[in-house]
């Protein structure tokens, strides 16, 4: 199975409660472009979590249905602050049978520590995140140590890569 942990896009900072803070229009613009990559990622069986909070559930809405899914499902151990051992164990409950692809979509700093206790078995904070950054795992089970580094995306980087090669092909006519 391959676990996506995914950081939601950027979010407005006012809103009446920190769990209703909406995406932005650059954030609607940085999940799409996750939804994008994920699009030639996943295959198979797909599942997506989601925590309760506004701007996951919005990043995580663009991502299941650019990849045809059922809304995600909302787990409440996913919220920033939520227990990394919570987390884990309720995402390994959620696996099942026959997932190969497994979306997490959730806040920091509880994605950085869920991170780092499944790819290195630790407890810690773990290195943060980018907004709609994706960090990839290889794994039989969902368990703490036993995920092999499989991949990264950062929309932010992927953007610079285009611009730069837009600019190189008109600097230099190629194409």
């Amino acid at each position: 199975m391959r676990l996506y942990l995914l950081r939601h896009a950027d979010a407005a900072f006012e809103a009446e409660r920190d769990e209703l803070r909406p995406l932005t229009e650059r954030g609607w613009a940085q999940a799409q472009n996750v939804a994008d990559w994920l699009c030639s990622q996943v295959s198979g069986q797909v599942r997506i979590a989601t925590s309760p909070l506004l701007r996951a559930q919005q990043t995580a809405s663009v991502v299941s249905q650019a990849l045809g899914l059922e809304p995600a499902l909302q787990v409440p151990e996913l919220t920033p602050d939520g227990d990394p051992l919570r987390a884990e164990t309720a995402l390994s409950l959620l696996a099942g049978e026959g997932v190969e692809d497994f979306i997490v979509v959730s806040h920091m700093p509880l994605i950085a520590s869920l991170y780092a206790w499944i790819a290195e078995g630790t407890l810690t904070t773990g290195d943060a995140y980018d907004l709609a950054e994706v960090r990839v795992l290889a794994l039989d089970i969902i368990a703490p140590g036993l995920g092999q580094v499989d991949g990264c995306y950062r929309p932010e980087i992927a953007e610079a890569s285009g611009d730069l090669r837009s600019f190189m092909t008109r600097f230099t006519g190629d194409k």
